[in-house]
C-alpha cells in the first residue's frame, strides 16, 4: 500500500484548520489593481507515472528475488514558486520554478550459485528543475472570501539521474551503472484557491491540484557486468496529477 495517503490527509487537515476560521473575514479597503505582483511559495506532491522505470525495477526484483521499492512507494515532493503580475481583472502572468530531488533504494541478501550475496540498488534523481511561463485565470475577480483561479503553464524541465545495482560476496563483484540527464518540454493545467489570512488581504493560504505533462525517453549507456546491453532505455515520465499547499503574498503595485 502506498505511503502517500497519510501526508495527503495531513495537508487537508491543515488546510481546513486555516480555512475554517478565516472564511468570515470581511472585505477590506485593499483591492487588487493592475500591475500588482503576487509571490507564491508552495510544497507539492506529485504522482508521476514512471511506468517503464517501475517495470525495470520489477524486472530486477524478479531476477534477483528482491523486494526493492519503486516510485509508487515513496513521496515525490518538490518546492516551487511563482512570481505573477496582475494584467487586468481576469489575468495574472509570470513564471514558475520547481525543484526536487529523490531516490528509491534498498539492500537485501539473496541466494546465488556462489552463496549468499548482498544486493544493493539505488535510483537517484539528483536534480529535477523546471522553468515555466505561467498564468492564473481568475473566473471571479470580485470574490472576497476565497479567490479561485485556473493555472496554465508551459516550459522546460531538466533532470539528472543515476541508477546503480551491485551484487557482492567473497566470490562475486557484479555491478550496473546508468547515468542519464536531459531537458524536455513540460506543461501543466490546474485549479486552486487563495484564502485570505489577514484582514489587509496581503497574505493568503493557497491550495490547488493540477495535471502535469512531461516525458524524457532516450537511450543511455549501461556500464558493468550486470548491464543487459550496452544501451538501455532511460525513461523519465513525469506525467501525472499533483497537489500543493503554500502561501501567497500580494506585493503591491510596481513603481
Amino acid at each position: 500500500m502506498s505511503t502517500r495517503a497519510p501526508i495527503l490527509a495531513l495537508l487537508l487537515a491543515v488546510t481546513w484548520a486555516f480555512c475554517a476560521p478565516r472564511l468570515t473575514l470581511a472585505a477590506s479597503a485593499k483591492e487588487p489593481t493592475e500591475n500588482d505582483w503576487t509571490l507564491n511559495l508552495y510544497l507539492q506532491e506529485a504522482f508521476p507515472k514512471q511506468t517503464r522505470t517501475n517495470q525495470q525495477i520489477a524486472e530486477i526484483n524478479t531476477t534477483l528475488g528482491t523486494h526493492f521499492d519503486d516510485w509508487e512507494d515513496i513521496h515525490n515532493l518538490s518546492l516551487g514558486g511563482q512570481l505573477l503580475r496582475r494584467l487586468g481583472p481576469h489575468w495574472k502572468l509570470g513564471f514558475e520554478v520547481d525543484y526536487s530531488q529523490g531516490a528509491v533504494d534498498g539492500e537485501e541478501t539473496v541466494e546465488t550459485l556462489a552463496g549468499p550475496a548482498r544486493a544493493e540498488f539505488e535510483q537517484r534523481y539528483s536534480t529535477f528543475a523546471d522553468l515555466l511561463a505561467a498564468a492564473h485565470w481568475l473566473p471571479c475577480p470580485t470574490c472576497r472570501r476565497i479567490e479561485p483561479f485556473v493555472l496554465l503553464a508551459a516550459g522546460f524541465a531538466y533532470e539528472k539521474d543515476r541508477t546503480t545495482l551491485t551484487l557482492r560476496n567473497d566470490y562475486l563483484d557484479e555491478s550496473l551503472r546508468v547515468d542519464h540527464d536531459g531537458t524536455y518540454p513540460v506543461a501543466t493545467v490546474g485549479i486552486g484557491v487563495d484564502i485570505p489570512l489577514t484582514r489587509s488581504r496581503t497574505t493568503f493560504l493557497q491550495v490547488g491540484t493540477a495535471y502535469f505533462w512531461g516525458r524524457l525517453e532516450e537511450e543511455a549507456a549501461a556500464q558493468g557486468s550486470l548491464a543487459p546491453a550496452p544501451q538501455v532505455t532511460a525513461d523519465t515520465d513525469s506525467t501525472g496529477p499533483n497537489y500543493w499547499i503554500g502561501l501567497s503574498w500580494r506585493l503591491g503595485a510596481a513603481h
